[in-house]
């Protein structure tokens, strides 16, 4: 069961679409659909999106973009770059160290029981110096990163579908495009769908989000596997 949203909203709706194959329907402001006819038209499609939401006031930690790989334009890694640039750029009292700034949206990837932050945990960074940096989190506890322990943390503009399970966000933005063919997965789709709380935006071309749909295989492969173990049986 999702808990997430209002039972009746269209993400609810969609989200128990998706999980019996079927197409989600686009009817409002809280799911839509924007096309694109290639990676590189979604990664700009993406970076227009959040910059309109930034406009209406909504701010970054409210937002999450979410990606099915690490590669390509609309890939974790490129996304992350081209975010970070457009809405966090590069100044005089804000240059790059370790290729972090001040206000930069950041997620931690290791669990580290002695700050009590953990793998996934995303928060902003307040401060940042040559030496060290500080990240306050979404609980508003500040925690301080010495320079050696700065790959404990990503940028957190774009995440994975996967790094995202189990947290949730007033609005996600997924591009689904068929360079991302390999994994355009219904699970993947379920996942990033009911992460969101008030709105979903998917970015990409209608056969992505098609195959996406469609392609069950991760529960044939289980089934298939219990489906062994009971002849065993």
């Amino acid at each position: 069961q999702i808990f997430r949203q209002n039972n009746r909203g269209t993400i609810v709706l969609n989200a128990h679409a998706i999980n019996t194959g079927s197409m989600p329907t686009f009817t409002g402001n809280d799911f839509s659909f924007v096309s694109a006819v290639s990676a590189e038209e979604a990664a700009k499609q993406v970076l227009s999106i959040c910059q309109s939401l930034i406009e209406e006031g909504h701010s970054v930690m409210d937002m999450q973009v979410l990606s099915p790989m690490r590669r390509e334009a609309c890939g974790v890694d490129a996304l992350n770059r081209t975010l970070q640039e457009a809405l966090n750029p590069e100044t005089e009292d804000n240059a790059s160290i370790a290729g972090f700034r001040s206000g930069d949206k950041v997620m931690q990837i290791r669990n580290d029981y002695t700050k009590n932050v953990f793998n996934g945990d995303v928060g902003r960074i307040v401060w940042i110096d040559t030496e060290k940096l500080i990240v306050q989190y979404t609980d508003d506890v500040d925690v301080t990163y010495t320079r050696d322990e700065f790959a404990s943390l990503t940028l957190a503009y774009v995440m994975s579908v996967h790094k995202s399970q189990g947290s949730e966000y007033s609005t996600v933005i997924l591009p689904l495009v068929r360079a991302h063919h390999i994994m355009l997965q219904r699970n993947l789709l379920y996942t990033a769908v009911t992460r969101a709380k008030k709105r979903v935006i998917l970015v990409g071309d209608r056969t992505a989000l098609f195959t996406a749909v469609s392609n069950d295989r991760t529960r044939r492969r289980y089934t298939l596997l219990a489906e062994r173990l009971a002849e065993r049986i």
